[in-house]
């Protein structure tokens, strides 16, 4: 399935005048038009603004990986979706900006298209700060164009980060804190969710866990039976989707990966 909609994708500039869900997209969601979630506000979904700046929608999938959870399973510390993860070219109409308001299952499933599967694994607190140092690696630094965003880019839940891009990359990132403890002092392992792209294929994060010592197979993985996209929007419709008479808090972006000396994007251009 999954190099299908790779190929679909790179297609999609032919379908850039379809104007409603046609037979390739129709089958990315159960319920295309079913609402999923309540956007507080403009989301933009370009490559600079997905993979060089906090993004509500990756900040809300990386929530919605946290608090996944299945019997006998242990909870998760910390959740991690790369940007390269969250796609503004749809299969059918291409969406660099979300307006604010209603936010519909099948544009969630066209956003988050690979349907990757979703993993929680332990790792130790110098592997997390190996991969967050990866995730940092090739940002821009402030006052050069961001001409090539890194899909490796991690939109977090769980904790805060602060990157400087003026410091080299490998050294990147100055504080981490997950549950309220320092990530970069010694102490008890992190349970961390994360998709199997980023574990197994994904550039800069799988060399992370192919480095692990004794292998990502001896640090109890388990995966859950949803998808990232499912996942995602059931937490969406739970937490950020208010029923008739109900108020629930609406999806936004807050400020959680502090960017020091980064180059920030401005809006989408089209």
């Amino acid at each position: 399935m999954r190099p299908l909609l790779y190929a679909l994708l790179a297609a999609s500039t032919a379908l850039c005048a379809c104007l409603a869900y046609n037979e390739q997209c129709s089958g990315v969601a159960a319920n295309p038009n079913e609402q999923v979630a309540w956007l507080s506000g403009v989301v933009y979904l370009d490559k600079a603004n997905a993979r060089h700046a906090n993004n509500a929608i990756g900040q809300g999938a990386a929530e919605a990986f946290l608090n996944q959870q299945e019997g006998g399973v242990p909870r998760s510390d910390f959740a991690v979706i790369n940007g390269g993860g969250l796609r503004g070219e749809g299969l059918c109409v291409p969406r660099t900006t979300l307006p604010a308001g209603s936010l519909k299952s099948g544009v969630l499933h066209e956003i988050m298209l690979f349907e990757n599967r979703l993993l929680s694994l332990t790792v130790s607190r110098e592997e997390l700060r190996q991969l967050m140092e990866a995730s940092a690696a090739r940002l821009t630094p402030a006052g050069l164009p961001i001409v090539n965003p890194p899909g490796e880019f991690l939109h977090i839940a769980g904790g805060t980060e602060r990157i400087n891009c003026a410091n080299p990359p490998g050294g990147r990132v100055e504080s981490l804190w997950v549950g309220g403890f320092d990530v970069l002092t010694p102490g008890p392992d992190v349970r961390l969710a994360i998709t199997d792209f980023n574990v197994y294929q994904g550039t800069g994060t799988s060399e992370v866990f192919a480095s692990l010592d004794g292998g990502v197979s001896s640090r109890n993985v388990h995966t859950f039976e949803l998808s990232d996209a499912q996942v995602a929007e059931r937490y969406f419709k739970t937490h950020y989707s208010p029923a008739p008479g109900q108020t629930v808090p609406s999806l936004s972006v807050d400020g959680r990966i502090e960017l020091v000396g980064c180059a920030v994007p401005g809006p989408p251009t089209n």
